[in-house]
């Protein structure tokens, strides 16, 4: 008898119904989200609560990078680009799994990116350069752009800070080049249908999108949600403002408590679409269920 081989996993996209918003879910992949770079909470309680999550000591070795693609007044609109060839072969593979969900990347009218960090904003060129959504115009917030693009920020930056005042350079060259680079602010809809939402701390424009008023997809404002769902005060070590980041998710937690607003995470367990219920004090994460679309 022969050996099966060893199964392959599915395409990574899922296709979610919301309200009358219809999501589909492209995984670019997975990184590491340590323990060690979590701050204001002792070792010892976060270790319980990555325990409680069925996680490592050291953290989630596999952290999903979720993008998220919806129709907003006729305009095919996707949330953030993925990482591209910036952060190793773990991600960057956006442009596959847009393609097995039946879309091509010339079909994408806009892209909304919530920060530029370079797992959400690499994937807008291939490996030569070029941009990898030929017809899209790609949306940034007035202050991340302001920041990200100062040369003379960039000069003085160093370390991993120098690095993605790179990438963010290099990721919207061509678009700048070709007059598709858009910037908004807070508040307003860079697509029609689709509100700015003030998220910054987690980068000096941080945003996140309100489709409707059905879907909040909320960018980083958590990165490891077995900790920062139940203790939101502790932050990240790659946030340019941790008090910032961390009133940013308080306040965004708030509002979800008298909101129907659901939630796309990119960094939450694929598909990363959900709802927060709280109970007990505490916040915790139910995700949408799969089933056919054009149910209830």
């Amino acid at each position: 008898m022969s050996t099966p081989a060893a199964p392959a996993q599915a395409p990574g996209f899922a296709h979610t119904q919301i309200g009358a918003l219809t999501v589909t879910t492209v995984y670019d992949g997975a990184l590491p989200i340590y323990a060690a770079d979590m701050h204001d909470e002792s070792p010892e309680r976060i270790t319980e609560l990555l325990a409680d999550g069925f996680l490592p000591p050291e953290g989630d070795p596999q952290t999903a990078v979720n993008t998220f693609l919806f129709r907003s007044a006729g305009r095919t609109v996707l949330v953030d680009a993925g990482a591209g060839t910036s952060l190793g072969p773990g991600s960057g593979h956006l442009l596959g799994n847009l393609r097995a969900a039946g879309v091509t990347p010339e079909q994408v009218d806009d892209v909304l990116i919530t920060h530029l960090h370079p797992d959400h904003v690499f994937g807008l060129v291939t490996a030569d350069g070029s941009p990898a959504f030929p017809s899209a115009t790609v949306h940034v917030s007035e202050p991340d752009a302001g920041y990200w693009l100062d040369d003379a920020v960039a000069a003085s930056a160093e370390g991993v800070q120098a690095q993605i005042h790179s990438w963010a350079g290099t990721a919207l060259a061509p678009y700048r080049a070709e007059g598709r680079l858009s910037t908004f602010a807070y508040g307003e809809q860079p697509v029609a249908g689709v509100t700015a939402v003030d998220l910054h701390g987690h980068t000096p424009g941080h945003s996140g999108f309100l489709a409707g008023d059905e879907v909040l997809f909320w960018g980083d404002t958590m990165h490891c949600h077995a900790v920062q769902l139940r203790a939101p005060h502790v932050t990240m070590d790659i946030d340019s403002d941790r008090p910032g980041a961390r009133d940013a998710r308080l306040r965004l937690l708030a509002d979800i408590r008298s909101r129907p607003w659901a939630v796309g995470a990119a960094h939450l367990p694929f598909p990363g679409l959900g709802r927060i219920l709280f109970r007990g004090g505490e916040a915790r994460w139910v995700p949408a269920p799969y089933r056919p679309l054009g149910t209830v």
